[in-house]
């Protein structure tokens, strides 16, 4: 039987009923101030299990919501000028898979400091200093899928989980990693979202993407190094990932 999502769990609106009139009873009658915080306890569980969707959201609009947050960014590259590739960086101080992507300004493409200098020197605003280089600070759209999660495990099953489960944005995806090297292989990418800019310095959106999940996974600065159009509905890109340098 499946579930609609528009449709009330009448399991959790007894259980709210229950709770409040246990609540309720043990708190007017019985006195009792364990019975109230049991059935308050109750209620609260039956009024989460109530609000909570029953059908997770379709991937097709994960992936616009991940096309539409693009928009921004072009506007932002454009006006800014930005050209070069972007450097996929952790944040590693954080227990999440927060990531975002550091953007050299001016001329040249020189790799930022180790991930927590990057964004400790200027994390402030829209433009970060470090290691006296300028740098846009934007959060990719990989960002909107890896927020409040947890990593874990090898980098095909990861990107699995995101860029073909819960996104949609490829039809199967592999993964080979050789060093500091990542060769993911794309079949049937969905996404055309993103102007050349923005795939000049992002990537495109499944390849940005995997960059953000290899860099939040491996707690790496991360980079697209290549992307290949092999024919046939499949594409190649070589992700590079930047090690701390050892002080």
């Amino acid at each position: 039987m499946t579930a609609h999502a528009g449709k009330s769990n009448p399991y959790a609106l007894g259980l709210v009923a229950f709770g409040s009139m246990l609540a309720g009873f043990s708190w007017l009658v019985l006195q009792s101030t364990p019975m109230t915080a049991l059935g308050i306890g109750a209620a609260v569980v039956g009024a989460s299990i109530a609000i909570t969707p029953t059908s997770p959201v379709p991937s097709g609009a994960v992936r616009k919501l991940l096309e539409g947050s693009l928009l921004n960014i072009e506007a932002v590259l454009e006006d800014t000028g930005a050209v070069s590739k972007a450097y996929y960086v952790p944040d590693i101080s954080e227990s999440g898979a927060l990531v975002r992507a550091l953007i050299p300004l001016g001329e040249g493409s020189i790799a930022p400091p180790p991930p927590n200098q990057a964004l400790a020197e200027g994390n402030a605003g829209l433009v970060a200093t470090a290691g006296g280089a300028e740098y846009l600070v934007v959060y990719p759209p990989g960002a909107l899928l890896l927020k409040n999660e947890e990593l874990g495990g090898d980098l095909e099953s990861a990107l699995i989980r995101f860029l073909v489960e819960e996104s949609g944005l490829v039809e199967s995806v592999k993964a080979t990693e050789d060093g500091d090297a990542a060769v993911v292989e794309f079949a049937i990418p969905r996404s055309r979202a993103g102007s050349g800019r923005v795939r000049q310095v992002l990537g495109s959106l499944e390849s940005g993407t995997a960059a953000a999940i290899l860099a939040a996974l491996k707690k790496a600065m991360v980079t697209v190094a290549s992307e290949e159009d092999l024919g046939k509905g499949k594409k190649r890109a070589v992700l590079r990932m930047i090690r701390p340098q050892a002080s």
